[in-house]
């Protein structure tokens, strides 16, 4: 790309019309581009080398990046919650329905456990078999965030009619996420495994397969880096729920952490705004079962969590909920609308 003269020009305006340079002197050359994504924007250069009202020159740049200040960003929601079964993981993932500005919400069921959520309405279930339906379901999500960032209604309708097989007028108002629950990521890694190895539903139980080696692990390890990272990155709130795991060092004590192989288990919070360790307490006299979601690393060491949440001091959500834990992380104003 040919160099700049002292006449580049003297005004600079953002625009998001996405073109080539464009330049009125002869001597320069006609078109010249610089590669970036379609949804970036542009620098927009115009004026002369005197002064003068009247442009000489006309310079469009595609920016490669975007600057933004950080207090003005949207924020969303991304929060890993781990426990033992049964701990009623999938039920505080499901609460998100009762917040307004979370909804609608699309539950990604990928270990049959949404017989819990059979009360709550708000709520749209994909059940998962494979690892390659989660890949389609996160393209899916993508093109339907940049329909709805466009409020193109008849885009939404017609993406939504093909997936639940009905014509296009049988929709009246079609869905607009903001919110998936991935359930759940232990399960989703087994379906990554069962892939690496060859494993569908045509294999039989008596089949003999090959068992996971190096390879499979380390394939595996990018497989799961990369789909979390971009379930993550959606402009959407995003939940997964995940099982637990310990380990006992050499005095015998328990360390809990996310159910994921090796190195995993600990990258994959890394990506997390959020990751609780849900825990059952005991059963008092009514007979209600109490659960704390552990938000802050234990001190002794007992188990997994953490939060970037700088206006939440404390280490534990008591009967949580999702629309208490936004109220408390300050991500949600007294009227129940989250904040952006």
């Amino acid at each position: 790309m040919a160099k700049l003269s002292s006449k580049t020009p003297s005004r600079v305006a953002v625009t998001t019309k996405r073109s080539a340079i464009r330049t009125s002197n002869k001597d320069a050359p006609s078109q010249q581009a610089i590669a970036a994504d379609n949804d970036n924007d542009e620098i927009v250069g115009s004026g002369s080398p005197s002064g003068d009202a009247q442009p000489s020159h006309t310079i469009r740049i595609t920016a490669p990046f975007k600057i933004e200040r950080v207090q003005r960003r949207r924020r969303h929601l991304k929060l890993m919650i781990y426990g033992n079964y049964g701990t009623g993981k999938t039920t505080l993932a499901g609460s998100s329905c009762e917040v307004s500005q979370m909804q609608d919400v699309l539950l990604i069921n990928a270990e049959s456990g949404d017989l819990s959520l059979d009360h709550m309405e708000n709520l749209d279930l994909i059940t998962v078999r494979d690892y390659r339906t989660l890949a389609r379901i996160q393209e899916y999500l993508k093109r339907h965030c940049l329909a709805r960032a466009a409020n193109d209604e008849h885009k939404l309708r017609s993406m939504e009619a093909a997936l639940r097989q009905c014509d296009e007028e049988d929709i009246e108002t079609p869905k607009r996420y903001q919110t998936v629950i991935l359930d759940s990521l232990s399960e989703v890694e087994a379906y990554s495994f069962d892939q690496l190895l060859g494993v569908s539903d045509t294999t039989k139980l008596d089949e003999d397969i090959a068992s996971a080696e190096w390879k499979e692990y380390k394939q595996n390890h990018g497989m799961i880096l990369r789909l979390v990272r971009s379930f993550r990155d959606l402009p959407m709130h995003v939940i997964f729920t995940c099982g637990e795991q310990y380990a006992q060092d050499e005095n015998k004590r328990f360390k809990f952490s996310p159910d994921l192989v090796g190195k995993l288990s600990k990258k994959v919070q890394g990506f997390m705004d959020m990751v609780g360790y849900l825990a059952i307490g005991n059963t008092d006299d009514k007979g209600v079962t109490h659960r704390r979601l552990w938000v802050a690393p234990s001190s002794q060491g007992k188990f997994d969590a953490k939060h970037r949440y700088q206006t939440f001091k404390g280490t534990h959500f008591d009967e949580p909920t999702i629309a208490n834990i936004l109220e408390q992380v300050g991500l949600l104003a007294d009227d129940g609308a989250v904040i952006e």
